[in-house]
């Protein structure tokens, strides 16, 4: 059962798996953002969410371009993950008849994986 608050991790989880802390954005003091570079490759990713929302935004750039830009709602938890040289991050998050995780993976390169399973709600 999904909650009302969206879990997110603390900050030095933040820094040990991102390099950085998340900071308020000048525009709304309530949306948290990140940004962290993917491998070598210049390019970055920038996760911001809205923890009273459940929401989230997630882009990546290239070239001072956004070229991939995914919103999600009713999400129940950011996670973050370091291991065997991969650092990324999850979004997991409910929708009625749906499970959904979004993976995104920064390091050492760029990949996103996003599954739905379908409860049968």
């Amino acid at each position: 059962m999904a909650s009302d608050v969206m879990e997110i991790p603390e900050d030095l989880d933040f820094v040990q798996v991102l390099g950085a802390a998340p900071e308020p954005t000048e525009q709304d003091p309530d949306v948290w953002r990140v940004v962290t570079p993917v491998g070598d490759s210049g390019e970055s990713v920038a996760l911001s969410f809205d923890i009273g929302a459940r929401s989230v935004r997630l882009t990546r750039e290239s070239m001072g371009r956004c070229d991939i830009e995914i919103y999600r709602e009713q999400v129940d938890r950011i996670l973050l993950y370091s291991r065997n040289g991969e650092h990324g991050i999850v979004v997991q998050a409910t929708v009625p008849g749906f499970r959904c995780e979004l993976r995104v993976v920064v390091s050492p390169e760029f990949r996103l994986v996003d599954p739905m399973l379908y409860l049968g709600s």
